[in-house]
């Protein structure tokens, strides 16, 4: 019988150094890394708030935009020399996409899209004047090979978002959505299996991500407790929103992290990562319940129990641990169901219309869209354009938002709110957006994503593989982290917005890169 794992005390740092040879040029490695790392934040960071007059008023933001120049050209030196870097740290750019930066007159671009652009560049210059980097090149075979069977539904999906743009009333809306929501996070995906081969690279990726959630909680948190007279009074309470417009968003965002850093609670780490990840979760939790976001609150409340099933070894316990679950599960809410009901049917209630209420008209506006446009959809962000009378999208075509109750003739509450920008529901958003050929092409990735996640998981329990232990939570936080994003993307927008959408793909690529680290074979063959 294989032997269970040690707890291996792995860094928490993005990087494992290996000190092999001369111990003092292994430290100067490893401290030059992190000037590196430390610089490619810092001048990125220093160009987007330099003379950005989209952020709010200060002294930075109101110089000279050519100021900013430098710390974008210092950015570039920095990624030239270690552009898996660059790469591997983007993540931390993705929550500020709503407060762009203008480069040329009133062209804007987001700080995700400004970083992405700088690597793509200094990946062409290194291909076209570096022998050893076109070496380095992945063959296309090997890329493929990476990607394996995720190519289909990925071109796909690809193919279905840029064909909705022939449909689309608003065809200016189309094309950003495809570039913003599509284009970026995939070409992204392409940098990520091109350039990030090492467990340090795939440790930086998901750090990264980590630090994404940590700096959105303290961002969430200095706005609670300094700023807390500006947040909107809603129902009697106020809710964080930190860079968004809205306080859900924290949650949207949140799925995607906070299940990865408890994976690492739960994993087989040693007490200093276990206090390093709990360190990270406190304030992320914290900001997600002043949120009063209850979709995020029970989507990583299921997140986390998928976690803790996953962290349980021995099958004995893991079926008496799940019964015991279900029972106390079934007694509460037998004991509260009542207050259950009143609870999740009547708050953030308006005009004595709850968003439970609200949500099911919106699914129902949805589905006659869907009716009358099945195959090409109806273009990306151009719902706005179809569901209601609004100042966002004007339009004089036919709206199908269901302003009264067809059996009753009582008002629905959709009239209170014209700019809902999206159906609530992932799987009605990308089939109103792209067609059923997007829907399907979503579906497969996400079978084929848990799939992947049960071999990864099996041969890691059944194989000797170095680090396993670090590999098994990392594995099990993104597919937990999946889950959490799909569970509230069944009531609200958990895809096709910039961050998230990154995010997305985010997951998707580290699993990728999990299965070759791990040695993970596609089905017969090696990894």
């Amino acid at each position: 019988m294989r032997q269970p794992f040690a707890a291996e005390c792995t860094s928490p740092s993005p990087i494992v150094v290996q000190y092999g040879g001369n111990k003092n040029t292994g430290a100067s490695s490893y401290w030059r890394n992190r000037l590196c790392e430390v610089g490619l934040i810092l001048s990125m960071l220093c160009y987007y708030v330099v003379g950005n007059p989209n952020l709010p008023s200060g002294f930075l933001a109101s110089l000279n935009p050519l100021f900013a120049l430098p710390f974008l050209l210092l950015f570039a030196l920095f990624a030239w020399y270690r552009l898996p870097f660059a790469i591997a740290l983007l993540p931390l750019s993705l929550p500020y996409y709503l407060y762009q930066k203008n480069i040329v007159g009133n062209i804007r671009f987001s700080l995700t899209e400004i970083t992405l652009a700088t690597c793509v560049i200094i990946a062409v210059l290194q291909l076209l004047f570096l022998q050893n980097e076109r070496r380095s090149w992945l063959a296309w075979s090997a890329w493929r090979a990476r990607l394996g069977p995720f190519i289909v539904p990925i071109l796909l999906f690809m193919t279905a978002a840029a064909v909705s743009i022939t449909v689309a009333y608003s065809q200016t809306n189309a094309l950003r959505a495809l570039r913003e929501e599509v284009c970026d996070p995939l070409l992204y995906l392409g940098l990520v299996l091109l350039y990030l081969r090492t467990r340090e690279d795939l440790n930086r990726l998901i750090f990264a991500l980590l630090g994404t959630g940590l700096s959105v909680a303290l961002l969430g948190a200095i706005q609670y407790f300094f700023f807390k007279n500006t947040l909107v009074l809603e129902d009697g309470v106020r809710r964080v929103h930190a860079v968004y417009g809205s306080a859900n968003s924290i949650g949207l965002l949140f799925n995607y992290i906070l299940p990865i850093a408890f994976a690492w609670l739960l994993g087989r780490v040693c007490w200093k990562n276990r206090a390093l990840a709990l360190a990270l979760c406190l304030p992320m939790l914290l900001v997600l319940f002043l949120t009063q976001s209850l979709g995020a609150w029970v989507a990583i409340a299921v997140a986390t129990l998928f976690v803790l099933v996953c962290s349980m070894r021995q099958r004995k316990f893991l079926l008496i641990g799940s019964g015991v679950l279900l029972v106390l599960l079934a007694v509460f809410i037998v004991a509260f169901h009542t207050q259950i009901l009143h609870y999740v049917t009547l708050r953030h209630s308006g005009n004595g219309v709850s968003t439970v209420t609200k949500r099911i008209y919106l699914w129902q506006s949805a589905l006659q869209m869907i009716h009358d446009s099945p195959w090409l959809g109806y273009g990306m962000d151009n719902w706005l354009c179809h569901y209601s009378r609004n100042t966002v999208c004007f339009s004089t075509i036919h709206h199908y938002w269901i302003i009264n109750a067809p059996t009753t003739g009582l008002p629905t509450g959709l009239h209170d709110e014209p700019n809902l920008s999206h159906p609530h529901d992932i799987f009605l958003h990308v089939w109103v957006s792209m067609g059923i050929f997007g829907l399907l092409a979503l579906i497969a990735v996400l079978g084929l994503f848990y799939w992947l996640f049960a071999r990864i998981l099996r041969h890691l329990h059944t194989a000797t593989v170095e680090q396993s232990a670090q590999l098994r939570w990392m594995t099990v936080g993104i597919a937990a982290a999946m889950l959490a994003a799909l569970g509230q993307g069944l009531v609200d927008s958990a895809f096709l917005e910039q961050d998230l959408s990154f995010c997305f793909w985010i997951l998707i690529a580290a699993l990728l890169l999990l299965r070759t680290l791990s040695g993970t074979s596609w089905r017969g063959e090696k990894a």
